[in-house]
């Protein structure tokens, strides 16, 4: 929980900032080779906050964006990438018991096994490698694998556990989020262009934004359209589309009977975009709503209940993540809105979501890309 306090992630922002500054430098020097100016953004979403997560959860700069070949990203990609094999046997799991999965003759069973295995691998030398750096240096670390650690609450294969969760769920959301952000900022020109116009007037010199962690904080979460554009971007394309519950105890849910040991699914996909609780719009990308009468962003969107809106899920069981997500996404949006005019490489493109735990376009997303100076 300190890991994920208000002040902490305030302290954060420096690190994202930085790493969203060289995304844009490391994208520009992909499209030198580039003819037609096109990127499947995808991969360099997937570098760059698995980069952000190794700072800020492991104290360490994993270097994936200047190392394409990294094999976290190659064991991450293998396992969360979109396909109708995966989809089906990440259904199955939530139907069966492991062992029933564990014994089908599967090939895929094998590739899980060796990918975790060669992921619990390379987060047993992260642990080691922390271990050794604290006993030698004085310096107060501030991620998550150093609190864990000094906490004393774990083992060590317990840390390695918590690793791979905090590493999938702290890169992969945000990653597909951002995707999605730039197929719809590519969509919509006009959205694009007012959100880049506001980053390069509150930031004119992307490589000048310093000064206190605090301050770089409080201008880019006080820009009003572009935390519009991102409360959009998480409404309609929730990153976890479908979670579940297990009822503890007999109860009711709108009237019905559900017996304890149920379980029920929760799907932010669905309510996110329920007309009779956003209104006849509720499938299109307006980040309007999010703006109130005073010009400053709301944190319902217009809908009547905060419950509309499903993407962290709420109550004790919710996301423990949000306000690192939130910050993130924000600052790589405004990096990337404020280094590209980008539109879809194929306009006429029907791009089909999908992904096992969570939402990804099935095909990737491939963009045109045109950086722009900044301020222009």
């Amino acid at each position: 929980m300190p890991a994920f306090s208000f002040r902490h992630i305030k302290e954060l922002y420096p690190v994202f900032w930085s790493k969203s500054i060289e995304l844009c430098e490391v994208v520009k020097r992909e499209l030198w080779d580039k003819r037609d100016n096109v990127l499947d953004i995808g991969h360099f979403s997937t570098q760059v906050t698995l980069d952000i997560i190794g700072l800020a959860g492991l104290g360490r700069d994993i270097g994936s964006l200047r190392n394409s070949d990294d094999a976290l990203v190659e064991n991450y990609e293998e396992i969360l990438e979109p396909s109708t094999e995966k989809a089906i046997y990440f259904v199955l799991h939530l139907l069966f018991p492991p062992w029933v999965m564990t014994a089908l003759p599967w090939k895929l069973n094998e590739r899980v096994k060796v990918t975790t295995g060669n992921l619990k691998r390379i987060c047993g030398e992260f642990v080691a490698d922390k271990k050794s750096r604290m006993k030698t240096e004085s310096e107060d670390h501030k991620d998550i694998l150093s609190i864990m650690l000094r906490s004393n609450n774990f083992s060590d294969d317990g840390i390695v556990d918590q690793l791979l969760t905090f590493l999938a769920a702290g890169h992969e959301t945000t990653s597909s989020a951002l995707t999605w952000a730039t197929h719809l900022l590519s969509m919509h020109a006009n959205v694009q262009t007012r959100l880049r116009t506001e980053i390069h007037e509150n930031i004119p010199d992307p490589k000048a934004l310093s000064g206190p962690d605090f301050a770089i904080a409080t201008l880019l979460e006080s820009l009003p359209y572009l935390n519009a554009v991102c409360n959009e971007v998480l409404r309609m394309f929730p990153t976890i589309p479908v979670s579940a519950r297990m009822a503890t105890r007999d109860t009711t849910v709108c009237g019905h009977f559900v017996p304890k040991g149920t379980l029920l699914h929760v799907v932010p996909w669905a309510t996110n975009r329920d007309p009779a609780l956003w209104g006849p719009d509720s499938e299109k990308f307006v980040p309007e709503r999010w703006i109130g009468e005073s010009g400053r962003t709301t944190m319902n969107g217009g809908a009547d209940s905060n419950y509309s809106f499903l993407t962290f899920l709420h109550g004790p069981r919710s996301c423990i993540g949000e306000r690192f997500a939130r910050a993130e996404l924000r600052t790589l949006v405004a990096a990337f809105v404020g280094g590209f005019k980008m539109q879809m490489a194929n306009p006429e493109e029907k791009v089909r979501p999908g992904g096992t735990i969570t939402s990804k376009p099935i095909d990737g997303m491939r963009l045109k890309l045109e950086p722009v100076a900044w301020g222009e």
